[in-house]
């Protein structure tokens, strides 16, 4: 796995949160995530720079951070006098909300996509200015911003069938890899119409690949994805949303209601429904370090040979919300069990792959266990879904625990897993 993690620290204070600080390639750079239960994360590449210690944000995390930011930096090493830049994902104010902080003293040029713009102008929706909650984005127009364009002849990075187009050449960090930025392909529903995403790799050259001709390992590539493609959603270790946000949320409905608009419940499924599919089929293996939530391990292997009765619903042609139990339809049982054979199918060549890029059954077996961690918990949405996958991972390793003509690599790895599991 990439990164050795050298420290995290948890704070467990009425706003608690983690921060994993872990060593990249050479140990000439370091990033440190930076996880909280209430506001988005950020994340924080440090490197050398002509006897200089240098730093790159991926976000800068809640205002509600305001008075304490500063010395939660500098107690970990963060000088925020020697920020080089600072990349937003997408307005919301939790993702941006100390941006204008931090860029003050360092003069950090501020990356963000070019319809960052109207945000930091003030032209926003009225649903938009609710929810900025004191934050006021017009302070940005005294700092550096670099607002990222995407022309037509911009490459673009293809993720499975998806080409996402790319807002900049790759950014240095270090000695230790490449940032590539990268925004989502136009959606008639979108979580933010500026989000964007950013790729680490110690190539300067990234692109979901299996042939990596053994310079480094598919995990050592991390997604930063925002809002995008997240995990357990807001909030970690399952705990509840703060009285005061859900009293919030309770006002907001009920002034719709009262206001004869109704209340707006939107589906998260529905918001950029191609470029999260794309993430989800398009990589082997890569490490997310989502907005919301602790980082994760993306793999392909959860959506071809982890079925869960949505999945196969959807391949049928059903909508996501009809009723599982058609499914148990005895015309649809032919069906129903050749996607369920292909889904096995998938799983093992999966594993095939892994091993051909050098993970040994152990570390299979150790990725396989975190999936099946990974997969749990969640909204109400998903939560049904992933506690499936678990299932049907259970069933997949125990069917090749006891298939004769499966390899002593398969058979070892089914082994190792389910012991784990059940130990």
């Amino acid at each position: 796995m990439n990164g050795e993690k050298l420290q995290i620290v948890t704070r467990p204070h009425e706003d608690p949160y983690k921060i994993v600080t872990e060593r990249l390639g050479d140990g000439d750079a370091d990033l440190k995530s930076f996880y909280f239960q209430r506001g988005a994360n950020f994340y924080v590449f440090s490197y050398g720079d002509n006897g200089n210690r240098r730093h790159t944000f991926i976000d800068t995390g809640d205002h509600r951070y305001a008075d304490r930011i500063m010395s939660i930096l500098t107690g970990h090493g963060i000088n925020p006098e020697n920020i080089d830049r600072i990349i937003i994902t997408h307005r919301h104010h939790d993702h941006c909300g100390l941006a204008d902080l931090l860029a003050v003293g360092s003069r950090a040029k501020i990356l963000a996509h070019e319809n960052f713009r109207l945000f930091v102008e003030g032209r926003i929706t009225a649903e938009e200015y609710r929810w900025l909650r004191g934050f006021k984005p017009g302070r940005l127009k005294k700092h550096p911003m670099a607002y990222l364009s995407v022309k037509r002849d911009t490459a673009k990075i293809m993720i499975g069938d998806v080409g996402f187009p790319r807002l900049t050449e790759p950014i240095p960090i270090g000695k230790a890899g490449f940032l590539s930025i990268f925004t989502c392909p136009d959606c008639p529903s979108t979580h933010s119409p500026d989000q964007l995403m950013v790729l680490f790799s110690p190539s300067n050259r990234p692109q979901p690949r299996e042939n990596t001709n053994g310079d480094f390992r598919l995990t050592e590539d991390i997604i930063f994805s925002g809002d995008l493609w997240l995990m357990h959603g807001p909030l970690f270790e399952k705990q509840m949303v703060s009285f005061q946000q859900r009293l919030f949320f309770s006002y907001l409905w009920m002034k719709g209601r009262l206001s004869g608009k109704g209340a707006v419940r939107r589906d998260p499924r529905e918001q950029d429904a191609a470029a999260k599919m794309a993430l989800k089929e398009g990589f082997c293996l890569i490490r997310v370090k989502p907005g919301h939530g602790e980082e994760f391990l993306g793999a392909r292997i959860i959506p071809r040979g982890l079925l869960a009765k949505r999945d196969m619903l959807l391949a049928l042609g059903y909508s996501m919300n009809a009723d599982k139990s058609i499914l148990k339809d005895d015309g649809l049982k032919p069906k129903v069990e050749e996607m369920l054979e292909k889904a096995h199918e998938g799983f093992v060549n999966e594993l095939h792959i892994w091993m051909a890029h050098g993970y040994s059954t152990d570390e299979i077996s150790d990725l396989l266990l975190r999936i099946y961690r990974e997969q749990s918990g969640g909204g109400y949405l998903v939560k049904d879904d992933r506690k499936e996958r678990r299932k049907r991972l259970l069933q997949t390793l125990i069917r090749l625990q006891g298939e004769e003509e499966a390899s002593t690599d398969l058979r070892r790895i089914a082994d190792a897993t389910l012991s784990k599991l059940t130990g």
